[in-house]
């Protein structure tokens, strides 16, 4: 008697690593600890955070009461979730598309669907690193740069005024904005593609500076 061929897991991470997995055990165990069998080093995965499971009517996929949850295409699955051909697990910055081992047809992963579960530029407060892109920004910013700017992510998509960036950044009541300008023109040279126009800080005529970490796609 002929085995079934395994199923095929294709596991694309934010910053373009790619490689194809053969289901070929019971249990497929997923998260940010080292001990599992797909490992996702991502502050948004949890340690121990979704299993892949065969039970005896197929596939599936059960989430383990993750922080930030399990998502088959799109949508959040509570416990156990069964899969069919071309569906796509996110968890954090991963997308695994499942593909049936009958199937003969792969699919493309539309980039609107990893943009939608993903941070282009996101700020670790722990490690005092920036990430554009999935890559560390390199060379570090400076003391006041990192401090503007982690201000902005912890309020990301709020519009911060002036006066308040004075009173985090510098602690003054009282502020010189060319100063300001002059911090935000700095820290768009190093985090923007094109400074002159940006897409991470963007200016609030007459109110502000706000930050999108998930900003349109570029024209083609």
């Amino acid at each position: 008697m002929v085995a079934a061929p395994a199923p095929k897991l294709m596991i694309k991470r934010e910053d373009g690593q790619y490689r194809e997995l053969e289901w070929d055990r019971e249990l497929i165990t997923i998260g940010r600890d080292g001990a599992n069998n797909i490992v996702i080093d991502h502050p948004l995965a949890s340690r121990r955070h979704a299993r892949l499971e065969r039970t005896a009517d197929g596939f599936a996929v059960r989430d383990l009461e993750s922080t930030n949850g399990t998502f088959v295409n799109q949508e959040r699955v509570e416990g156990l979730c069964h899969l069919h051909n071309q569906d796509q697990i996110i968890i954090a910055d991963t997308v695994i598309s499942f593909q049936d081992p009958e199937a003969t047809i792969k699919g493309v992963l539309p980039p609107e669907l990893l943009r939608a579960v993903r941070e282009e530029l996101r700020v670790d407060s722990r490690t005092k690193e920036i990430y554009l892109k999935g890559a560390i920004l390199q060379p570090s910013l400076t003391v006041k740069e990192f401090q503007l700017l982690e201000m902005l992510y912890n309020r990301r998509g709020q519009v911060i005024s002036k006066d308040e960036i004075a009173r985090q950044v510098w602690d003054y009541e009282v502020f010189d904005y060319n100063a300001i300008d002059a911090l935000v023109y700095r820290l768009r040279q190093r985090i923007e593609p094109d400074p002159a126009h940006p897409r991470y800080l963007v200016t609030q005529r007459g109110f502000g500076y706000k930050l999108v970490t998930t900003p349109e796609p570029l024209p083609a």
